[in-house]
């Protein structure tokens, strides 16, 4: 897919499918933003898509909860390039914990960063997005958003809330030529998903209710589909939510035993 002379700008760009997805558009051409908590990690990012591509390259630190911290890295966006063409927010993180022990202060740090943090970027995105003409969001739901997953309150909340961002704003944008859409993928195997592998409990509960069974998904998997919906083939696409997971929301849902919630730690980025 073409994306020359497009600005691409990730949230959470260190992660593994964040790195998947500045891989994917820098090969198709396209300039990239790499925003991440750590400088460190967007720097690291950056550095691995530099040694397969010659595009462009700013990789930032901010804090996707804050919208002062979101404003300033957009105005640094604002001083290397003159657009912004496509942004796609992948910035989370899970919390695994029933509600009886769920601290509000919890509740809101999950909520901030994976519903409040996206609406923050995309607003800012998409005050430029109509003075250029038109550009590309994809939000980064998760099956979670399309049923109810047992042991994530704060989570399956803000993946339902991701869901009808995305659905409002592909109405309110569309008429300034901007196309909004959502990403829902299933287990997808990443750095921080690999405890899940370790638990066959886990593993043959989740192929029961997974047609293409539970080894499957890859962060390439995820980013293959946010490239179709942000390129000129998904011009008339919008307001939509594109599971990617083997079928998974096509099943009857699934609920996580006891024994698996010990590998996702509260503060694991996803």
């Amino acid at each position: 897919m073409n994306f020359e002379n497009k600005v691409a700008v990730v949230t959470g760009a260190g992660g593994g499918l964040g790195l998947a997805i500045i891989e994917k558009f820098a090969r198709g051409g396209a300039a990239i933003v790499a925003l991440d908590y750590s400088q460190k990690m967007a720097d690291a990012a950056a550095e691995k898509v530099r040694a397969i591509t010659k595009q462009k390259l700013l990789a930032l630190q901010f804090d996707v909860a804050d919208h002062h911290s979101v404003a300033k890295a957009f105005s640094a966006i604002d001083q290397e390039f003159k657009q912004i063409d496509i942004l796609v927010n992948c910035a989370g993180v899970r919390e695994v914990q029933k509600v009886y022990d769920l601290d509000p202060e919890e509740w809101r740090r999950v909520i901030d960063i994976n519903l409040n943090g996206p609406f923050y970027c995309a607003r800012e995105a998409v005050l430029r997005m109509r003075k250029t003409g038109g550009g590309s969001i994809v939000n980064i739901a998760s099956v979670a958003g399309m049923m109810g997953l047992t042991h994530r309150p704060a989570y399956n909340s803000s993946k339902h809330g991701i869901i009808g961002l995305t659905r409002n704003l592909s109405l309110d944008c569309a008429a300034d030529g901007i196309r909004v859409n959502a990403v829902a993928p299933g287990l997808i195997r990443t750095p921080l998903t690999d405890g899940y592998y370790k638990d066959p409990e886990f593993i043959k509960g989740l192929n029961e209710v997974v047609p293409m069974g539970a080894q499957g998904g890859t962060p390439g998997d995820i980013a293959d589909a946010i490239a179709f919906l942000c390129s000129a083939e998904a011009k008339f696409v919008n307001g939509i939510v594109l599971p990617v997971d083997g079928g998974w929301a096509a099943s009857k849902g699934y609920t996580t035993g006891s024994g698996s919630a010990q590998f996702t730690s509260a503060k694991n980025q996803t």
